[in-house]
């Protein structure tokens, strides 16, 4: 068994990279979404039926409008509204229930859709009859703000034209009321809230006067008797002060000046110093020696002691110099400007003792004034504020009061004839479009081409019809061959036979896929029959050594196939079987999964296919699928051209793009994809092929 010998690179088409690509993707979304717009236009049509519909059993509504005109002077943001949303409240509408007697009203009070079958409490009934009074006469109100105005517009629908006017009247007269009430809410509350303000007021003025008649009692004779005797004693402490602070500074300066003279004198001191405490040293220890000798009542002894004392007094006075005299006469100074200080500071307390009286006494006197006037304010404030009430009319302009209506309103009937169309409308788009977002595979022919960069040579529909039933599908081409799936066959083998020029035409076609069960085998059959039935020489080879099928497909053994020629165990004439009615040679296979790639990557392969080219005008050789395993991509150097398969809306276009990345990668240009199993219903919505199909039907087939 020979080696393979690697043929040259060829030049291959790469996976397109578009730089346009969401631009074109945006586009073919918009077009797949047009050609289905017949879904959306169903579910409006649809909608505006059910519309339709339910108008006929609903009875007309009439519709009834009061409006008003809010005073709204300082054009404030917000009041308006706030006005339309007090209408509508719940206060407005318990009015409105209770002065037209809705309570009672069947049309009001009466359940719909609900049995009671266990008898409820009284409270528990009242509760839920004004909740659905409160709840349908909330539903017929429409409360709108006129824009740019300060414009109020009531609206009541009612089957009764005499019960909407009815109710948009008493909406009105309730509101009304409702503002009356407030506004003599908000006076009495006033009313009540100056009054208090007055009594507080009124008692605090009460007990101010009653603490400056208290502290007047407790001064009778005044406050300012004092004041002239104690101001005069401080100016007078004041002056000695001052005459003490400057014997200070001339004591300071005099003490400066002896200790500049005591510094200069200092070396002096310090020998006589030192002298004298020597001589006194001496005199000790003398006095010791006689003390030794003679008592302490001996003339020697005494006299020694006075020598000792005399020595001693000599060196205090030595010691001391002019600097302390000034030291104590400048303490005593201090002591005086201290003293001074103090009785200043008592008068300071005494007369600060006055000035707070004195202020206690103004402040008492002020609280008082004050009150007074506050007392006075809030009277004349109560006075204009009862007048304001009586003078000020209504903030409320009634421009119109709702009259009975004489014809049914059909604007709410219009309108709801256009929501249920819209609402359609959006529902069939909403299908639509999840239809296409759920569709991972491919569904036109453009689109393949768009994402993967190769040519896409047919789109093959799905094999189906009257004779599915009663044979193979392959066999359809031959029992009808004027059927669209043959049509789109003998297509394909134009495409075939026009890819190259007169003599270079590809006589070896491998025909592979992603996944299995894409329709690779039954389309490689089909158009082996397809081209036998012209005329031509066909040979069909089973190369997929993993799952071989084409045995199947013909209806015969595969005791003798590929493997056994490929393993040098027999010829090439004792592979081919030359028997089948249809006139397409064969040559089948077994299951040889572990020695597949190497039995095809041996030279013996490629001596079958050289002789098989020059035996036949086509030959077809069943790969196996791309994505799993490299067979197909060893077959595809060695043959004139690649048939990729991809099933219809069914093989996901990751996969297609990683499988055939591979053969970008290889640099394979020979390579051409084939949209097979397509549903021509769905694709002839999402195609221009739609002519292309339809032109020549005869009315009475139905092949999808």
């Amino acid at each position: 068994m020979t080696s393979f010998t690697p043929l040259p690179p060829m030049d291959g088409a790469i996976l397109r990279n578009r730089s346009g690509g969401m631009r074109r993707d945006v586009a073919a979304t918009w077009d797949a979404l047009w050609r289905r717009k017949w879904i959306p236009l169903v579910g409006a049509l649809v909608g505006v039926t059910v519309g339709v519909g339910a108008l006929l059993f609903m009875p007309p509504l009439y519709k009834a409008s009061t409006r008003i005109m809010i005073d709204n002077p300082d054009n404030k943001a917000g009041v308006v509204d706030s006005e339309a949303a007090i209408i509508r409240s719940t206060p407005v509408l318990a009015k409105v229930a209770g002065s037209l007697a809705l309570y009672s009203d069947p049309q009001f009070a009466k359940p719909q859709g609900v049995l009671r079958h266990v008898v409820q409490k009284p409270q528990l009934m009242d509760t839920g009859k004004s909740e659905r009074v409160m709840n349908r006469l909330d539903a017929m109100i429409r409360i709108r703000v006129l824009p740019n105005t300060s414009i109020i517009d009531m609206t009541v629908h009612n089957p009764d034209p005499d019960r909407a006017a009815q109710i948009a009247n008493a909406l009105l007269t309730a509101y009304q009321e409702r503002k009356v009430d407030e506004r003599f809410e908000q006076s009495r509350q006033m009313s009540a809230w100056i009054g208090k303000q007055m009594d507080a007021i009124k008692t605090q003025g009460n007990a101010a006067r009653a603490k400056l008649a208290a502290f007047e009692s407790a001064h009778p004779q005044g406050l300012n008797n004092d004041n002239g005797v104690q101001a005069q004693r401080v100016v007078a402490l004041s002056h000695e002060m001052a005459q003490t602070q400057n014997d200070i500074d001339e004591l300071s300066r005099k003490l400066t000046a002896a200790q500049t003279e005591d510094k200069a004198k200092s070396a002096q001191k310090i020998v006589r110093i030192q002298g004298l405490k020597a001589q006194q040293a001496n005199q000790q220890a003398e006095l010791a020696a006689l003390q030794k000798t003679y008592g302490d009542l001996h003339p020697k002894i005494v006299e020694q002691k006075t020598r000792i004392a005399r020595t001693h007094a000599d060196l205090r006075a030595a010691e001391n110099s002019v600097t302390p005299n000034i030291d104590r006469d400048l303490s005593a100074a201090r002591n005086r400007l201290d003293a001074l200080q103090k009785q200043i500071e008592a008068l300071s307390v005494s007369t600060d003792a006055s000035s707070r009286d004195r202020m206690e006494l103004k402040n008492l006197q002020d609280d008082v004034a004050a009150n007074d006037r506050l007392y006075s304010d809030l009277m004349i404030k109560y006075q204009a504020m009862a007048a304001d009430t009586q003078l000020r009319g209504n903030d409320i302009k009634v421009i119109s009061m709702a009259t009975i209506p004489s014809t049914p309103d059909q604007s709410a009937r219009i309108a709801m004839l256009i929501g249920l169309g819209l609402a359609g409308f959006l529902c069939g788009l909403v299908f639509v479009a999840l239809r296409l977002a759920w569709a991972t595979g491919f569904t036109t022919a453009a689109q393949l081409e768009g994402m993967t960069g190769y040519p896409v040579f047919a789109a093959v529909p799905v094999a189906g019809g009257k004779f599915s039933k009663n044979g193979a599908v392959h066999h359809n081409v031959m029992q009808d061959p004027a059927a669209l799936l043959a049509e789109s066959l003998r297509s394909l083998r134009v495409s075939l036979r026009l890819r190259g020029e007169s003599g270079k035409r590809p006589r070896v076609v491998a025909f592979t896929s992603t996944l299995p069960e894409e329709g690779k085998t039954s389309l490689a059959v089909m158009l082996a029959m397809i081209a036998a039935k012209s005329g031509e020489r066909v040979c069909v080879v089973d190369c997929d050594l993993r799952r071989p099928s084409v045995h199947k497909a013909f209806g015969i053994g595969n005791a003798r196939g590929l493997a056994d020629y490929l393993s040098d165990r027999l010829g090439i004439d004792d592979v081919i079987y030359r028997k089948d009615p249809s006139g397409v040679h064969l040559v089948t296979a077994k299951a040889v999964p572990s020695y597949s790639l190497t039995l095809l990557t041996s030279g013996r392969m490629e001596r079958l296919l050289d002789n098989l080219r020059e035996q036949y005008d086509l030959v077809i050789l069943d790969a196996p699928s791309s994505l799993a395993f490299a067979d197909a991509r060893v077959l595809a150097r060695m043959v004139d051209q690649t048939l990729y398969v991809v099933a219809w809306n069914r093989t996901r276009r990751e996969s297609v793009v990683a499988s055939l990345k591979a053969y970008a990668d290889l640099g394979y240009a020979d390579l051409a994809l084939v949209l097979n199993k397509v549903d021509l219903n769905e694709y002839l919505r999402d195609s221009a092929a739609v002519v292309v199909y339809q032109y020549g039907r005869e009315p009475e087939e139905s092949y999808a």
